[in-house]
């Protein structure tokens, strides 16, 4: 793999990124409004069993919904 390639793929792999924490984002401000997995999962588009997997994990961090502690959770639990 060239220079080039390389730096292609980790700027595919950061944009991913922004991608899924602006997703976490909408999550945390829609659970902070007390709204239920499902209905949130409708107002972004995006799949339900995703959202509810996201929103069991952010629950676990209310009220103050640490982002940052949220994504490594997450991330976590994906890799095993």
């Amino acid at each position: 793999m060239t220079f080039g390639e390389k730096m292609d793929l980790l700027y595919k792999e950061g944009r991913e990124e922004g991608r899924e924490e602006q997703l976490l984002i909408q999550i945390i401000k829609k659970l902070e409004k007390g709204k239920a997995p499902e209905q949130i999962a409708d107002e972004l588009e995006e799949d339900v069993a995703r959202v509810t997997a996201i929103c069991d994990v952010a629950k676990e961090f209310a009220p103050n919904y640490d982002i940052n502690e949220i994504w490594g959770q997450l991330h976590a639990e994906e890799a095993e």
